[in-house]
């Protein structure tokens, strides 16, 4: 059983109310929803082996060559530390994403609940950081001030 690409989808219509776009041939789900740093994030749950999935939620611009660095320090600050998914950016065309990983064994798909949870902690991640990644990025601000500025309320 593993990962079920169309009871997944059945669960984001039926229990989350999403709208999305199932893409068997490419083995994926993908959506967009507005959260309450950003407009119009992107989201993909990408079914990477039977047993392996990656939960994608994408920031809808990208990040200009001359921020890349500062951008890209600040993401290692906030890395530091999560326990689940990561922050990561592609250098050449400065994509931001959050990625969060499922793998279950051959017999066995995750709870519903946990696929909710994978779904949900990249928004909850952009909430968090992307404020001060904007901030760096059209703004002034250094990655150490970035941070801090995101992470006030963890100290």
């Amino acid at each position: 059983m593993a990962f079920d690409l169309k009871k997944i989808a059945k669960y984001y219509k039926d229990d989350m109310g999403l709208n999305f776009a199932l893409e068997e041939e490419n083995n994926r789900i993908r959506f967009s929803m507005d959260t309450d740093a950003m407009k119009e994030v992107r989201f993909m749950a990408y079914k990477e082996n039977p047993n392996t999935m990656l939960f994608l939620t994408y920031l809808p611009m990208k990040i200009n060559e001359d921020k890349r660095a500062e951008i890209s320090e600040f993401l290692t600050r906030a890395n530091y530390g999560l326990h689940v998914g990561n922050f990561e950016m592609d250098m050449e065309d400065g994509e931001v994403r959050y990625k969060t990983t499922g793998v279950t064994d051959e017999d066995t798909m995750p709870s519903l609940d946990v696929i909710r949870r994978l779904t949900y902690i990249g928004f909850s991640m952009f909430d968090r950081y992307v404020p001060s990644l904007l901030a760096i990025a059209y703004g002034e601000k250094t990655a150490l001030e970035a941070i801090e500025e995101a992470e006030k309320d963890m100290q």
